[in-house]
């Protein structure tokens, strides 16, 4: 008769009084940990770079943005929906990185791809707004930021599995690479 009391207490959950457990996806959360750019081993230099760090996550604030400081410098080369963009999404597991978990290419619109995948990243950086509808153009130049909030919400991915992740994003233009980024990522519960 024991044996019997334990899935009842779980599936009849109306008399326990606590906190729900989370599950393993939903709604979120995510901050940076560490941004670098990564080279091609065949490159010595791309034409766009970022230099960024951010503040860390305080789990009493959840609902603090994160603010970066630091910079994306374009040179020579404009960053506009003539270029392509590929997102890879890799996750920490076992105490290393699994490789491509996530992956998502856009053959065009690499700019505004950006523009309406991360619209508050996008305006916090560069300084445009995410819901302009004229056309997307990052010009060769140096976009600073200076302890600028960054909320890094994603609408068009509403529920995500929690965890850590690193996000690496290329952009360029025929068989030409112009930018290699990559931001060291959480992905925590979004606070009720």
């Amino acid at each position: 008769m024991r044996f019997l009391l334990v899935p009842l207490v779980l599936m009849c959950q109306q008399g326990i009084h606590g906190k729900a457990i989370h599950s393993v996806a939903g709604p979120f959360v995510t901050y940076g940990e560490r941004f670098y750019s990564c080279e091609p081993d065949n490159r010595l230099d791309l034409p766009w770079k970022w230099h960024l760090r951010g503040t860390h996550f305080n789990p009493h604030k959840p609902k603090e943005p994160q603010l970066l400081t630091g910079n994306v410098t374009g040179v020579n080369e404009t960053i506009d929906d003539g270029c392509w963009a590929k997102v890879i999404v890799d996750i920490r597991s076992n105490n290393q990185w699994k490789a491509n978990n996530f992956v998502c290419s856009f053959k065009r619109n690499a700019c505004q791809a950006l523009r309406s995948n991360i619209p508050k990243f996008f305006e916090g950086m560069f300084k445009k707004r995410a819901d302009d509808k004229g056309a997307c153009i990052l010009k060769p130049r140096v976009y600073a930021v200076n302890s600028t909030p960054i909320d890094w919400t994603f609408p068009n991915i509403p529920i995500f599995p929690y965890g850590q992740y690193r996000f690496r994003l290329t952009f360029g233009r025929g068989e030409n690479l112009y930018a290699c980024w990559v931001a060291e990522t959480k992905v925590v519960p979004k606070p009720e």
